[in-house]
């Protein structure tokens, strides 16, 4: 996935709602370039640029992840984001302390933590 197929796919994951979703069609009509625009979770409408920048701010991915809680699938995620971190890391995970995988977990780029939630939502295009 590119990054922006990636930032867009959580976004939507997080309630947003991409250019073409009717609730954000309806208020377009006639406008130039509809295409730029979409709707938060608020349902305030803002340009694409407005999302946020999940893949690089540790911040948006902490909100992100709030819906993998609320879903129950914040075990699975862990799980998604040790595998990538510890293979990013060229760690073994059965061979370190508890400690070790610890500091593996707490040191994950907002990218491992974005790539390990779309892989848990199935939203992980390869």
């Amino acid at each position: 996935m590119t990054k922006e197929q990636q930032r867009f796919a959580i976004a939507e994951a997080c309630g947003w709602k991409n250019a073409d979703h009717p609730d954000v069609m309806q208020f377009k009509q006639g406008w130039t370039m509809p295409e730029r625009w979409c709707m938060d979770p608020k349902g305030v409408l803002r340009l694409n640029h407005d999302r946020p920048d999940y893949l690089n701010d540790l911040n948006a991915m902490h909100e992100a992840e709030k819906v993998l809680w609320d879903t129950g699938k914040a075990m699975e995620f862990t799980n998604q984001l040790v595998g990538i971190v510890c293979s990013a890391r060229g760690f073994r995970w059965d061979k370190g302390t508890p400690d070790d995988r610890l500091m593996c977990l707490s040191h994950a780029t907002a990218a491992q933590r974005a790539e390990a939630f779309l892989r848990t939502l199935n939203l992980w295009i390869e």
